[in-house]
C-alpha cells in the first residue's frame, strides 16, 4: 500500500469540523491532540484535518511548517490504523504546544495517538 495523503483523505468541510468539535472524543499526547469520531460506514475509511493555533503562532510560515510536520508524521504511520468495513473515521490533529517541536517528537506523539485510536476502533467493533 502506498503511503500517500490524497485529496480523498483530507477533512475539509466546515460541517464535519463542527460535528467533530461538538461531539467528538479526544486523546492527547504532547504536542498533538486528536479529536475523532467513529461513524457508520460512508464512502471513505478515514478523513484527517490538521490545525495549528493562530494565537500561538502568529506567522503563517510557522503554522504551515507545523502542519506539514504533522501531516507527514500521519502519512508515514497511517498503516497503524486498522480500517474497518463497518466504520468511517473523522479525525482532527491539533497542535497544542506553544513552541515548535522537532519532527521526531511530533511523529512519536502521532504514533502513540494512532495506537490509542486503534484501541478505540477495536472496542467499537466488539
Amino acid at each position: 500500500m502506498k503511503l500517500t495523503f490524497g485529496k480523498n483523505e483530507k477533512l475539509k468541510s466546515r460541517k464535519a469540523f463542527d460535528e467533530l468539535f461538538s461531539d467528538g472524543k479526544t486523546f492527547v499526547s504532547h504536542p498533538i491532540r486528536f479529536v475523532y469520531k467513529i461513524k457508520p460506514k460512508e464512502d471513505y475509511n478515514i478523513r484527517v484535518g490538521v490545525s495549528v493555533s493562530k494565537k500561538k503562532f502568529k506567522h503563517a510560515v510557522d503554522r504551515n511548517l507545523l502542519k506539514r510536520r504533522s501531516k507527514e508524521a500521519y502519512r508515514l504511520n497511517k498503516l497503524l490504523i486498522e480500517t474497518s468495513e463497518e466504520y468511517s473515521i473523522d479525525l482532527v490533529m491539533i497542535y497544542t504546544s506553544t513552541k515548535q517541536q522537532s519532527f521526531e517528537k511530533i511523529e512519536e506523539a502521532v504514533k502513540i495517538l494512532l495506537e490509542k485510536l486503534n484501541q478505540a476502533i477495536q472496542t467499537k467493533k466488539d
